[in-house]
C-alpha cells in the first residue's frame, strides 16, 4: 500500500498548485476591481477572508506535498520523513481543506452556470470550491493508505518507520 505514497502525494500537490494559481488569480482581480458580495448576505469582506484561506490552505498543501515527495524519493530518514509525520500532516491538512470548502460553499454565489461562457466568473468560482473539495478527497485518500503503510510497518520500525524500505524507482 505504501507504494502509492508518491503518487498520491504528487497529485495532492498539483490540486494544490491548481488550486493556488486560480486562487491568486481571483485574488489578485478582486483586488483590483473589487470584491463581490458573497451569496445569503455574506460581505465582500467574508468573500474575501474566505479566499485568503483557501490559499493558505493551497500554500499549506504545495509546500508541505513537495517536501514529503523530496523526503520519499531522496529516502530521508529522519522524523519529519516518517509515515507517522506524514499522516499527522495529512491530518491536519484534512482538516484545513474541510473547513475550507465549507466556508467557501457557504459563500460561492452562481450555482448553476448554465449559458455562462466557458471562462466566466460564475464557473472559476465553482472551480475553485471543486478543487478543495478534490484536495480534501485526495488528502484523506493519502491518509489512509499511511495508516496502512503504519501498520504494515509497525512491528519492524514502529511508527517512526520510513518510506525509505520502499523501491519506488521504477
Amino acid at each position: 500500500m505504501a507504494g502509492y505514497h508518491p503518487i498520491l502525494f504528487i497529485l495532492l500537490t498539483a490540486v494544490g498548485a491548481a488550486e493556488l494559481g486560480l486562487v491568486a488569480y481571483l485574488s489578485h482581480t478582486f483586488d483590483r476591481d473589487g470584491y463581490p458580495g458573497g451569496r445569503g448576505g455574506y460581505t465582500s469582506s467574508d468573500f474575501k477572508a474566505r479566499l485568503d484561506y483557501l490559499m493558505f490552505c493551497a500554500v499549506w498543501t504545495v509546500f508541505f506535498g513537495l517536501a514529503y515527495v523530496a523526503f520519499i524519493f531522496a529516502r530521508a530518514m529522519f522524523f519529519l520523513a516518517s509515515i507517522a509525520s506524514s499522516a499527522l500532516w495529512l491530518l491536519m491538512t484534512i482538516i484545513f481543506w474541510a473547513v475550507g470548502a465549507e466556508l467557501w460553499r457557504q459563500v460561492r454565489w452562481g450555482g448553476n452556470c448554465d449559458g455562462a461562457p466557458s471562462i466566466s466568473l460564475c464557473r472559476e468560482l465553482q472551480t475553485v470550491e471543486a478543487l478543495a473539495w478534490t484536495a480534501l478527497g485526495l488528502a484523506a485518500v493519502t491518509f489512509i493508505v499511511s495508516l496502512f503503510a503504519i501498520s504494515s510497518t509497525r512491528r519492524k520500525y514502529g511508527y517512526r518507520g520510513t518510506y525509505y524500505d520502499y523501491d519506488y524507482r521504477y
